[in-house]
């Protein structure tokens, strides 16, 4: 149905990526793209879904077949360019962050997930029953009528699946999929694409680490520095020492090098996070039951339709981490975006550091709260890397020599020294996270708020993480992060509360504890 052969992939003048590497897929099938930062499985899945750059300066030599049709590439300017509408109408593509893949021309979900066939001629009637079918199966019915910037990242990681399997394409090509998602949307999200598998939908998901559950039959393709590293089934994938690669499996605990969880929290230790009795109503959007927005897309002052919070208490120490956990669109951001000012509070109050969130504008708050959005990308926007990190120090009132020094020793420290000069959206997605986790050790805020942190992280990465919140914590600062990642929870936090539908769950015990 589709294959790829890449001779080779060069971006401009960088190193080679995909050597000799064979992808075919057949009706049905479902293949894992496997691979740490830095591997070459999202290049692999951007060829798959017709994107060979060229436009762009890139270089690709291979060929694609796709329906018994083979489109050559020498990567020389004359090369052929495949044309985009009819390779999407049978290769649909999901890439990585939901809110870069909206259309921006639909009022509402149902709109969105309409969007392509709409644009393809389905027939009114038939436009209805597809759009209905899939929001059942991906439980957005709820949410046709919602803007779809007004959505939990997971509502909207769903939204742009559902808009892609709307379309019932030969091939779906999925980067990351299941990251920012619930444990019940991550199943109703395997069971849509089972669903088109039966249909003869071939299916390749790329992810950094091997899936712990996935279909029977399912293939790997193990990428490393832009290498095959191993092609075959995934029960084999398991036993072939991946992990030397940094591609561990999903759910494993993360391995911080200091190889220890946080200390215990003094309970004498200064209050450092206050937030009493708060109850928010975002701005209705028109209709559906609630979520919270997006970070950072929220008009009318970060306003956004969705559950809000209902009477929420939540205290944090110095050196302590705290986990905030529950399901999609139970509020989580709304609470987060609270301890940094992007949300104030209708009733109740909240002090971070000390320091009552009033009317203070939030740039004036990031001395004290350093925050990690659920979407990095939102919140880079320095022409280079190295401005973007001293930043920060510079606002909070050192001397521009004295900051970008402090930016080099931060970069120099977390691997990143390299990528000083280069511009933060030229960088790989963990690479992009990095840059935002280096700002906050940049700055150095006693409070770190963190949303989804390890949604897309590899196994070292994941781990490397895990050993900076632990190392912050022990310093006498305080983290808190909202997650769905149960096992990086377990290993650095000291406690985890639960949200469900803007409350605090008694006891904060796990749903069925």
């Amino acid at each position: 149905m589709i294959t790829l052969e890449s001779g080779s992939f060069a971006y401009d003048d960088g190193p080679t990526l995909l050597p000799d590497v064979t992808l075919a897929v057949g009706p049905g099938e479902y293949v894992i793209v496997a691979g740490a930062s830095g591997s070459g499985k999202t290049t692999l899945a951007r060829l798959l879904a017709g994107q060979t750059g060229g436009d762009a300066g890139s270089s690709f030599r291979g060929a694609i077949t796709l329906d018994g049709e083979t489109v050559r590439f020498d990567g020389a300017s004359t090369d052929p360019r495949i044309d985009a509408a009819a390779w999407s109408a049978r290769v649909a593509y999901v890439a990585q962050g939901g809110w870069g893949q909206l259309s921006m021309m639909s009022a509402t979900v149902g709109e969105e997930i309409a969007f392509g066939p709409a644009n393809r001629g389905v027939p009114a009637g038939e436009l209805r029953r597809l759009v209905t079918e899939v929001a059942a199966a991906l439980r957005l019915t709820d949410l046709l009528h919602r803007d779809p910037r007004r959505l939990s990242g997971g509502q909207l990681q769903r939204t742009v699946i559902a808009s892609a399997v709307v379309q019932r394409p030969r091939v779906l090509v999925l980067d990351e999929p299941f990251q920012g998602l619930d444990d019940d949307a991550a199943q109703d999200v395997a069971a849509a694409l089972a669903g088109l598998r039966r249909d003869g939908t071939g299916v390749v998901v790329c992810e950094p680490m091997l899936p712990r559950t996935a279909p029977q039959g399912a293939r790997v393709l193990a990428l490393a520095e832009g290498r095959r590293v191993f092609d075959g089934p995934l029960v084999e994938a398991r036993r072939a020492g991946l992990p030397r690669y940094g591609i561990g499996t999903a759910g494993d605990p993360p391995r911080p090098e200091q190889g220890a969880g946080p200390a215990p929290v003094d309970p004498s230790a200064p209050e450092l996070v206050a937030v009493a009795r708060v109850s928010f109503r975002h701005a209705h959007d028109g209709g559906g039951p609630a979520g919270d927005a997006p970070d950072g897309h929220a008009p009318d002052g970060g306003r956004a339709g969705g559950a809000g919070l209902s009477g929420v208490d939540l205290s944090v120490r110095a050196g302590e981490i705290v986990a905030v956990r529950g399901p999609n669109g139970s509020g989580k951001s709304t609470l987060l975006q609270h301890l940094n000012g992007l949300h104030r509070a209708d009733a109740g109050a909240v002090t971070v550091g000390g320091l009552p969130i009033l009317r203070q504008p939030t740039g004036t708050l990031a001395a004290t709260v350093g925050y990690l959005f659920q979407d990095t990308d939102q919140q880079l926007f320095e022409r280079t890397v190295l401005r973007e990190v001293a930043y920060g120090p510079r606002a909070a009132g050192l001397a521009k020599d004295d900051a970008a020094r402090r930016a080099v020793e931060v970069l120099e420290a977390m691997g990143l020294g390299s990528l000083a000069r280069s511009h933060p959206y030229e960088l790989g997605f963990v690479q992009r996270r990095l840059v935002a986790v280096a700002c906050l050790l940049a700055t150095g805020p006693p409070v770190w708020v963190l949303d989804e942190p390890t949604a897309g992280l590899d196994g070292p990465t994941r781990s490397m993480l895990a050993g900076l919140l632990v190392q912050r914590a022990g310093e006498g600062g305080a983290v808190v992060l909202a997650t769905h990642d149960a096992s990086f929870a377990d290993a650095v936090a000291h406690r985890t509360v639960w949200l469900e539908a803007g409350r605090v769950r008694t006891g904060d015990a796990a749903p069925g504890a």
